[in-house]
């Protein structure tokens, strides 16, 4: 689930729909056929995930086994509460991040570091697990 958008992607600001290709102009920023700007596909500071996004990720959170949060605060809602929601429903959380973050205090490992540091390690711990 793409919760907070992405990058790759536009879509206008006004009407929300996908823009495909961004028109061939000098202009700053585009413009949609329709006239508004074209805008990435993410979610800014201040609005709400598509309900659609929220609903799947509720409903994986609620059937996972574990969760895995890298490089995150843990403050920003409501994706701060989707280790909470998968704990609850039994699944372990696993977190990854440089310091301490509200998150450890329910995460059953942390993992102190960079996600480019514990990430490859983790991935090489577990190809190694499941050739051993």
């Amino acid at each position: 689930v793409e919760f907070h958008g992405n990058i790759f992607r536009f879509k206008c600001f006004d009407r929300e729909h996908p823009v495909e290709t961004l028109p061939d102009t000098n202009e700053a920023p585009p413009r949609c056929e329709c006239g508004s700007m074209i805008r990435p596909d993410v979610v800014w500071f201040g609005e709400a995930p598509a309900r659609e996004s929220f609903e799947v990720s509720l409903a994986a959170l609620t059937t996972c086994d574990a969760i895995l949060v890298v490089g995150t605060s843990g403050m920003v809602y409501p994706a701060a509460g989707f280790p909470s929601v998968a704990k609850q429903a039994g699944a372990s959380v696993i977190e990854i991040n440089p310091e301490a973050t509200p998150i450890s205090a329910i995460a059953d490992v942390f993992i102190e570091g960079t996600a480019g540091e514990a990430l490859p390690a983790l991935v090489d711990l577990i190809e190694k697990k499941r050739d051993g």
